[in-house]
């Protein structure tokens, strides 16, 4: 499936492609395996803030690596000069790419999350 967006980051259109290359890409880039973004016994993720910017960057690398073109952005850039929001909108973005490309849907609720805190289940 095609996992592909655009986002503005300090001024400048960006392309993001969430690919195996951006996976391999953010492995380079934090020294980490992929897993990281996975689940734990505890069913949280142990990814950073800085891994996700990672895996950003990885999708941007990816989306013009694939055309053999340069990123109109360094990841310098994006660490140094990027505004809060910026990152937020990358980070996002990256997260809803990877859930397109690996077939995630777009709502999961169990249905302990359906209920109000305090209601119990109710039987018919």
């Amino acid at each position: 499936m095609k996992a592909e967006s655009e986002v503005k980051i300090c001024g400048y259109d960006v392309r993001m492609r969430y690919c195996a290359a951006a996976e391999t890409g953010y492995e380079s880039l934090s020294g980490k395996p992929i897993d990281t973004f996975m689940p734990g016994t505890d069913g949280k993720a142990k990814a950073t803030t800085g891994d996700y910017i990672h895996l950003a960057v990885g999708a941007i690398i990816a989306a013009y690596a694939k055309d053999g073109a340069e990123p109109p952005i360094t990841a310098e850039t994006i660490l140094y000069e990027a505004m809060p929001q910026e990152i937020i909108t990358m980070v996002t973005e990256v997260v809803k790419l990877r859930a397109k490309w690996y077939g995630v849907p777009a709502v999961v609720k169990e249905d302990d999350e359906e209920r109000e805190e305090g209601e119990t289940e109710k039987n018919a």
